[in-house]
């Protein structure tokens, strides 16, 4: 370390090669988390190959020229660190947690799967079963599937809609081949993040950046237009199980939305804690949920707002019409000054404390520049949530449920369920 300045900051730069590089040191810990962020998900599959960058982030674990899988493992845990990675509806991120003094070792690991992955023909054959038993077990689980239904009928048509495990059809279908074509257009220099926060001092965690990811293309040729279609699922799906599962959702704001912070307090006043009014109508008063929830999500161009319940099929009308009350009671009258006081402090606090984990800050900062381009500081947040009003409340909820909500439903009455 050659720095250790009293205050944490971020810092951005551009390596030569076009990867953004964002750091944040954090004099006060001794650990460091250190992420590789691209800038493509789901929304960039080809339609015919709906769960290829699921099936990609699974692969780059399968082994390189320097190291095989059990390696791969054995390095990470050899350090007392963390290696993961997860796929979203626009972004794929690899990361890794560990002691500062490995670092070097845990960009080494990062860059030699992402940049050398040779993905071995067994490994493909044998992963694309292990995804073929996680979509399957993902079809069991409506629960999570509902979530899917819900942005597709917001989302008709539209890329955003698919599930990021793809389908059993497209997945098993999928060749080495088209993982190779696939990586090969996503993974360049240009969609390239690659953030850090903890103990670690900003030039040399870019001069690591440079000589470990120096080797990344730059853009790739934009891929042939894709002549397949996607299919959006039925609003309804009849299946026997013990409860129906609902969402009752509308388009929400893009991630960089001005009324960011006035959507974050409305999801949490609608659904986003124990106080919020679906916990308190839908369970504390009525009984008819264990689960009931909601939330805002936020793409580079469109978003959504979303409540989830699972009922008793019995129940289920009365909770939908319940759920459809409060967006409408949202609309229509004013959040009294001690429920807008108790969410902005929440969502305060909560904000506060999950700055307290390193990947939790490496995460913040990756996103802020994948959709806004720019470090949004904590002061400007919370400075935002704090000048949110109740007649912004107001109006945005206005605005958000003008329309009536889509509906979704699973179980056994669905089809019913999701009927005016």
């Amino acid at each position: 370390m050659t720095a250790d300045p009293q205050a944490t900051a971020v810092i951005k730069k551009t390596a030569a090669n076009g990867i953004r590089v964002i750091c944040e040191h954090i004099p006060t810990v001794r650990s460091v988390a250190a992420g590789v962020w691209c800038c493509a998900g789901v929304a960039d599959e080809p339609a015919s190959l709906a769960g290829l960058s699921h099936l990609l982030e699974h692969m780059f674990f399968k082994g390189t020229g320097r190291r095989t899988a059990a390696e791969i493992a054995a390095e990470i845990d050899g350090i007392g660190g963390t290696l993961d990675a997860f796929t979203e509806k626009e972004n794929l991120s690899f990361f890794a947690h560990v002691l500062y003094e490995h670092l070097p070792l845990a960009l080494d690991v990062l860059s030699d799967i992402l940049l050398h992955a040779t993905f071995p023909a067994e490994e493909f054959a044998r992963e694309k079963k292990v995804v073929a038993e996680e979509i399957r077990l993902y079809e069991d689980s409506p629960d999570d599937k509902i979530h899917d239904l819900i942005m597709a009928a917001l989302q008709p048509g539209q890329p955003l809609g698919k599930p990021i495990l793809g389908y059993y059809d497209t997945v098993t279908a999928a060749t080495r081949e088209d993982l190779l074509a696939h990586r090969g257009r996503i993974f360049t220099a240009d969609r390239l993040v690659i953030a850090a926060a903890g103990y670690v001092d900003p030039d040399e965690f870019v001069d690591r950046v440079t000589e470990y990811f120096g080797g990344t293309v730059a853009a790739a040729a934009p891929a042939p237009a894709e002549t397949a279609t996607w299919t959006a699922p039925p609003a309804a799906l009849p299946k026997e199980t013990e409860q129906t599962h609902l969402c009752l959702g509308v388009p929400g704001l893009p991630y960089g939305d001005a009324d960011r912070y006035g959507l974050a307090m409305l999801t949490t006043i609608l659904g986003g804690n124990a106080s919020s009014r679906l916990f308190q109508r839908v369970r504390e008063e009525r009984g008819l949920a264990y689960s009931v929830y909601a939330y805002g999500r936020g793409f580079r161009r469109s978003g959504a707002v979303v409540a989830y319940a699972g009922t008793s099929p019995a129940t289920a009308r009365e909770t939908r019409d319940l759920i459809a009350q409060q967006f409408e009671d949202l609309a229509t009258h004013k959040v009294n000054a001690a429920e807008l006081q108790r969410t902005r402090e929440f969502l305060k606090g909560t904000l506060m404390l999950s700055l307290e984990s390193t990947a939790a800050r490496m995460g913040r900062n990756a996103r802020h520049e994948m959709y806004m381009g720019r470090h949004v500081t904590l002061e400007e947040t919370l400075a935002g949530v704090e000048a949110v009003t109740a007649d912004d409340l107001l109006r945005l909820a206005g605005r958000l449920f003008a329309q009536p909500p889509a509906v979704v439903a699973i179980g056994p009455n669905a089809e019913d369920i999701v009927k005016a």
